[in-house]
């Protein structure tokens, strides 16, 4: 009676162990570069329907960049053979999550017995014992095949347990008919690997150098999330008037993932995300949609590469707003003039101070400056609405100024008073320009701030109570602030659905409310908002947290429908 084999023992590692070369109609990966000078190439990972651009340039001898003295050409090819888990029942089959979906492990008597890798490579051990019964039938069947035919050589069916004896792959690339740096894969690349060739000829001499990559799985283009309801706040809307002649208008606030944070080590079930570049991608489309923007970055380098700062951007609607103010918010400049107030009140109040105990005071200052030092921003905009359609009233009256903030505080848990003073700087310049001339107020942003923060306190209360948590350590820093504020602001979700939605950020990591739309109910009706969706809907196609391929931020969008109260306007200029 012949023993069964553990699936474990049946599985290596694609691409390594005694394995031949892989023949190919083109270089293989990584060949090497001859002559002077190096070809670098970097090409996008492959969606179905989405552009892959390919990231080339060639670099000289000496190192310098120089694309003015060779012409480069561009080869695509397909592997012949699908390179996705062979498991169909495998949890991550077909969800388009390129770390979960490539076959990693091969099955081993399946290479002896000449199984393609389409039908004999998974992407875990897990998902191959999870795929061993009905797998294990395809060896049985080809094993009886064989043995067949063996009948008559004995011998010969006990050289399959021999890895020496491993027949080796023969896969073939197909080209495709594509001379482009880029390329549009189709449903028929899905599950299989892109080989990119790239040529350098110098146009004196006529070298030619060569580099060729292998792209990840092609993946296929997920289905659109599932629609969020915009649902009505029904108190508001049968109690408040709206202003029919300026109509409705709409705030979205969204955080974005960046570039520089979709790493695979603070989301390693993610793939990488599309950078946020904001001349190259949100001004092209947004001013495609109608939009104007106003772009502020943070207060520090770039990470390596131009471009590669976040921050905070602002888009307003052309045909709806005009900009007629803007306010940059920095708040490591605030934090340089708030800590220079303090020590200039501290020598009015003690004139007299002995040296060792202006010193010390410093030395708290010091401490305070090195921990309020952060590279986060915030906008301010005073925007001027217009009539969307009576463009008579729009030339020869002013319409209502609406005062609009954008915010992404600090982020570390460990640092509540950070939060606290950040939104206590924001609200205080919010004061400023808009409580004396009783302007309407938005402001959106993350927090990083949950319902029980005393940050949400501040800003829904006016205060904080001196009992409150957040204010339990870093006393100096709260000793030196005015908790207090005179913007009557009101969370626009909580007013719409009754209370703060469950989430608006997502990960494996944490799930909480760190998102808020906080308006003036006085001069503004927050009469709809946008649905959030319970967690189950969010994992029900990719079976992760956010981001994933079908959310591409850790964050979720919120959305608020608002109109200018009748009687503020009337009060106003529009009559």
């Amino acid at each position: 009676m012949r023993k069964a084999v553990a699936p474990p023992a049946l599985v290596s590692p694609m691409g390594r162990g005694r394995r031949h070369p892989v023949a190919s109609v083109s270089p293989p990966k990584g060949s090497p570069v001859h002559g002077e000078g190096k070809i670098s190439l970097r090409v996008d990972q492959p969606v179905a329907g989405c552009q892959v651009m390919t990231h080339a340039f060639f670099r000289s001898g000496d190192g310098d960049i120089d694309d003015k003295d060779v012409d480069l050409q561009f080869h695509w090819y397909r592997s012949s053979e699908r390179r996705a888990c062979a498991n169909r029942e495998c949890p991550r089959h077909g969800d388009g999550n390129v770390l979960l979906l490539v076959a990693k492990l091969e099955c081993v008597l399946c290479c002896r017995l000449g199984i393609t890798r389409e039908h004999s490579s998974f992407c875990s051990p897990d998902c191959f014992r999870l795929a061993w019964h009905k797998h294990k039938q395809l060896h049985d069947n080809l094993r009886a095949l064989q043995r067949s035919a063996d009948d008559d050589v004995p011998w010969k069916s006990q050289l399959y347990h021999l890895d020496a004896l491993c027949p080796p792959p023969t896969e073939r690339w197909i080209e495709i008919h594509e001379e482009n740096r880029s390329y549009r894969p189709t449903a028929e690349d899905v599950g299989h690997v892109i080989r990119v060739e790239c040529k350098a000829t110098k146009r004196v001499g006529g070298a030619v150098l060569t580099k060729t990559v292998d792209t990840g799985i092609v993946l296929p283009f997920p289905p659109m999330p599932p629609r969020r309801q915009m649902l009505a706040n029904v108190h508001e809307e049968r109690s408040t008037p709206r202003l029919r002649q300026i109509g409705i208008f709409r705030v979205l606030s969204y955080n974005v993932l960046a570039e520089i944070y979709a790493t695979r080590q603070m989301y390693p079930y993610c793939p990488e995300v599309q950078g946020d570049h904001y001349k190259k991608f949100f001004v092209p489309m947004m001013s495609a949609l109608g939009y104007e923007g106003w772009y502020l970055k943070k207060t520090r380098e770039s990470m390596g590469l131009e471009g590669k700062v976040d921050g905070c951007a602002l888009f307003y609607k052309r045909n709806r707003f005009i900009m007629k103010e803007q306010y940059p918010i920095e708040f490591n400049e605030m934090v340089k003039d708030f800590l220079d107030g303090v020590m200039n009140e501290f020598d009015m109040a003690y004139p007299t101070a002995r040296l060792s105990d202006r010193e010390a005071f410093q030395t708290t200052i010091s401490k305070m400056r090195q921990r309020l030092t952060r590279d986060n921003v915030g906008q301010i905009a005073v925007l001027e609405a217009v009539p969307a359609s009576n463009e008579i009233v729009r030339k020869t009256q002013p319409g209502p100024l609406l005062c609009i903030s954008n915010v992404h505080t600090f982020s570390n848990p460990k640092f509540p008073d950070v939060k606290l003073w950040q939104a206590h700087a924001l609200v205080k310049q919010i004061e400023r320009v808009a409580l004396v001339r009783n302007l309407p107020v938005i402001s959106c942003g993350d927090f990083n701030s949950e319902p029980t923060s005393a940050v949400y306190e501040f800003m829904t209360r006016n205060h904080v109570s001196v009992n409150h948590p957040d204010l339990s350590q870093h006393a100096n820093v709260y000793a030196s602030m005015d908790l207090e504020h005179s913007v009557a602001f009101a969370s626009a979700y909580a007013s719409v659905f009754g209370s703060e939605p469950e989430y608006t950020n997502y990960t494996g990591h944490w799930t909480g409310v760190a998102d808020y739309v906080w308006y003036t109910p006085e001069q503004l009706t927050a009469f709809a908002g946008l649905k959030v969706h319970p967690p189950e809907v969010l994992e029900a196609y990719s079976k992760t947290a956010l981001p994933n391929c079908q959310y591409t931020s850790d964050h979720v969008p919120l959305c608020v429908d608002f109109c200018f109260k009748a009687g503020f306007v009337n009060n106003g200029r529009y009559q």
